[in-house]
């Protein structure tokens, strides 16, 4: 870890280089570019300092853009390797979209240059592609992610680095097995691991050490215990060897471990983090009750409040899945839901990529197969499609987000029109979350029709169960007023908002997160400004009011 001694001096060198750069541009801007990397990279080093990395980072690339005008052949790779920097570090701080834009661009660039002087430019593409294929996957696109990762790997095998095409399988060997392909997973991390340990340079023991564990990882949900074992000492050694020359490594090392769920012993045994939860399945009943039972705890949780908990055992619930020895279609639909049930707590988390990645599995498992039985999977399919639709659009993905809520829509209208009791609410929600996409697309008279026909459906369900269905209505509603203001017929605005709000001041209890009322809120507070606006002043107070409860 650098001190603050020399997290000073680095600061103290780029002021002044930007001093000499505003006076003398030519001459000091390349010595400020590299001097920006310098600095940060002893930022990134500081866990609580990588916003300022990032920030630092994306001032070396305004720079060298500078420069690329000035000397294209000169600076361009320069550019290329700090928009990948930039990219990195901006997916460790969960910018995923600003991370795969740059991962992009630098991936373009590279191309380019190793066309034409492929012998030193090659081995940056390869590790290029590996970051975008990273971030690609972090966006849920990963077959495309796997694609870029195969292109990157295939170029450190033509070119014979050793050292290069072990970290590139590593990072495969790892995403085959996010993806659930296990098997390849193994032998792509032993292939890894192997050139490792024939390579065994020190800057590689980190990398070497996540490799070992993920192989760990894939053969222990394998029920390839045995297997595993030799790995398991080689993973020992290797954390003791790092954690006594870069004890720095100490925490990421735990993160890693943490994620995989094991844990080391203040012996350096190592082993499997166990659960103390007394409300675990038996492991004598089969294995979709055991998971179908494992999701009704997690919902329990999340009811409760819990949902670090209920993510939990939510992924537990889809390890237990993976690791069958047979995926049966049981199995599978038990996969499927939990994939589901785990993307809506990821995304009630805020863990936006990871939600993304668990309801696109869910939607691709109902699919493949509904020919099975087409009558119980179409509704939990029509779910599906809709969480799909609201996490693509909370990643700015707004045209796919419409695909996924304009089949979940056609399929609940499918269902509503055969059994309306049970499906309407479905039809409802989907249709509500299908007018905010519409929205979203520049489309907004569909968008209002959509939300005149919502609101007209709960009517209908709070009409046979008022206390059943609020805050349905209530988010129908705001947003049918939101959508009248969008259409500057500022005169039909004042009723649907306010029965919105006479709703929520007749709610009690605490809120459950499906009720998303952070979004319900900031609907709210802009309705507020629009009343006040067109001089309904005291219902714009009444309006704001509900807004500030809710967010207390």
């Amino acid at each position: 870890m650098p001190d603050e001694g020399t997290l000073r001096e680095a600061r103290r060198e780029a002021d002044e280089l930007r001093r000499l750069a505003r006076v003398e541009p030519v001459r000091y801007l390349p010595r400020l570019a590299v001097c920006l990397h310098g600095l940060a990279s002893v930022l990134a080093e500081l866990p609580e300092r990588l916003e300022e990395s990032a920030e630092v980072l994306g001032e070396a690339v305004e720079v060298l853009r500078k420069l690329v005008v000035l000397d294209p052949q000169g600076h361009t790779a320069g550019l290329s390797a700090t928009l990948g920097r930039r990219a990195l570090v901006l997916g460790l701080l969960g910018r995923r979209a600003e991370a795969y834009d740059l991962a992009r661009e630098a991936t373009g660039l590279l191309r380019e240059l190793a066309r034409r002087e492929p012998d030193a430019h090659l081995p940056d593409l390869a590790w290029s592609l590996t970051n975008l294929g990273n971030q690609l996957a972090e966006l849920g696109r990963h077959h495309d992610a796997l694609e870029s990762i195969r292109e990157g790997v295939a170029i450190r095998r033509r070119s014979g680095d050793r050292d290069g095409l072990a970290s590139a399988l590593g990072e495969l060997g790892i995403k085959l097995g996010e993806m659930g392909r296990k098997d390849e997973a193994v032998v792509t991390l032993r292939e890894a691991v192997d050139l490792f340990r024939a390579v065994a340079p020190f800057a590689t023991q980190g990398e070497h050490y996540a490799t070992v564990l993920a192989l760990i990882h894939e053969l222990h949900q394998l029920d390839r215990e045995a297997e595993a074992a030799p790995y398991v000492a080689e993973f020992v050694a290797l954390r003791r060897s790092i954690t006594a020359s870069q004890p720095g490594r100490l925490r990421l090392m735990e993160a890693l471990l943490r994620r995989y769920g094991y844990t080391v012993t203040p012996e350096g045994r190592f082993r499997r983090a166990q659960s103390s939860d007394s409300t675990t399945p038996t492991p004598t009943s089969s294995r979709p009750d055991r998971v179908h039972a494992m999701n009704g705890q997690a919902l329990r949780l999340v009811s409760a409040g819990n949902l670090d908990l209920a993510a939990e055992a939510l992924r537990d619930a889809v390890v237990l899945c993976r690791t069958t020895p047979t995926m049966t279609t049981d199995v599978a639909l038990a996969l499927a839901r939990s994939l589901h049930n785990q993307g809506l707590t990821s995304g009630w988390l805020g863990r936006h990529a990871e939600a993304l990645a668990s309801a696109d599995e869910a939607v691709h498992l109902y699919r493949r197969y509904l020919k099975a039985n087409p009558g119980g999977i179409r509704p939990p399919l029509a779910d599906a499609l809709d969480s799909l639709g609201n996490r693509l659009a909370a990643l700015g993905r707004h045209a796919d987000a419409l695909v996924a809520a304009n089949d979940s829509v056609a399929l609940f209208r499918r269902l509503a029109e055969d059994d309306p009791a049970t499906h309407l609410p479905g039809l409802a929600r989907a249709m509500n979350h299908l007018g905010i996409r519409l929205t979203d697309t520049g489309r907004h008279d569909d968008a209002l029709r959509s939300s005149r026909e919502v609101v007209a459906i709960y009517r209908r369900l709070r009409a046979d169960d008022p206390e059943k269905y609020v805050y349905g209505p209530i988010h129908a509603l705001s947003n049918l007023a939101l959508r009248l203001a969008r259409a500057e017929r500022e005169d039909e605005v004042l009723a649907p908002t306010m029965e919105a709000v006479d709703l929520l001041f007749d709610t009690r209890g605490p809120h459950h997160p499906s009720n998303d009322v952070a979004s319900l809120a900031e609907s709210l507070t802009w309705l507020a400004w629009c009343l006040r606006k067109h001089g309904h002043r005291g219902d714009a107070r009444t309006v704001r009011r509900a807004a500030d409860a809710l967010r207390r």
